[in-house]
């Protein structure tokens, strides 16, 4: 069985993906803190994320700019070394590094999923995080595990991803893998040869990604910042969310 070259490390990842980063003295104009997602306005540019830390509307509120680093690129770092006063600090950390991420040269308005499908029918598949769009694809795949922190039924415990991820031809990882500290883990598991991408609206378009065996980054871009922001604010999730669609970009 081929196995993975990639011997990385969670900060590694990280501080890669700020090394990605263009646009550094971009001021921050916005940001908005939800029960499912955060975004951050970084300009005329505007990144989402995951929100991490956060337990309900009830304990989300936000913060005032001049509690915030003065660039974009200062609050990016909080990916790195998040301050304990806000809770959701590493979500807005990835948020700003999102909005301050280039343009990839080839984008395509699709979903991750397709991908999924693409490469996984009749193959062993792999998925980390539970997606909607998980049990209707089931029998497309000669094998379907899908591992959770908090699992639901049919998922595995997080813990089996050594036991599942060494067989795996495909494998889909969530991008909150990034705020949980359990990227490099994953990736490190995978095979050299297996189909690898990560989606979510948190997942980063960083070229880096790319060097670590990752084949799509299946993220999200912010065309109306206002609509996002206002979305953000009452709770909605990503899929209930406008003013942003999901993209793909796959290496070349």
């Amino acid at each position: 069985m081929p196995q993975s070259p990639k011997h990385t490390t969670q900060h590694r990842i990280l501080k890669d993906i700020l090394a990605d980063l263009q646009n550094a003295e971009a001021p921050i104009t916005k940001i908005s803190i939800g029960s499912h997602m955060v975004a951050v306005s970084c300009g005329d540019q505007t990144g989402l994320a995951s929100c991490q830390g956060s337990h309900g509307l009830g304990d989300l509120s936000q913060p005032d700019l001049s509690e915030l680093p003065p660039s974009g690129l200062e609050l990016a770092q909080w990916l790195l070394h998040p301050p304990n006063f806000i809770p959701q600090a590493q979500s807005l950390g990835l948020a700003a590094a999102n909005a301050l991420m280039p343009e990839p040269p080839i984008l395509k308005q699709t979903k991750g999923q397709g991908l999924i499908l693409e490469h996984g029918i009749g193959r062993n598949v792999v998925i980390i995080g539970h997606f909607p769009f998980v049990e209707h694809m089931r029998p497309e795949f000669a094998q379907l595990s899908v591992l959770e922190l908090a699992p639901r039924p049919g998922d595995l415990p997080a813990t089996d991803a050594r036991l599942v991820l060494p067989e795996a031809d495909v494998v889909a990882i969530t991008g909150t893998a990034l705020l949980n500290g359990t990227l490099a883990d994953l990736l490190n598991l995978c095979r050299n040869d297996a189909y690898i991408l990560i989606l979510g609206p948190s997942t980063p378009f960083a070229p880096s990604l790319f060097n670590l065996g990752v084949n799509a980054l299946a993220g999200a871009r912010v065309d109306d910042a206002s609509k996002v922001h206002t979305g953000i604010l009452k709770g909605q999730s990503f899929k209930a969310l406008n003013g942003a669609n999901a993209l793909v970009w796959q290496k070349s």
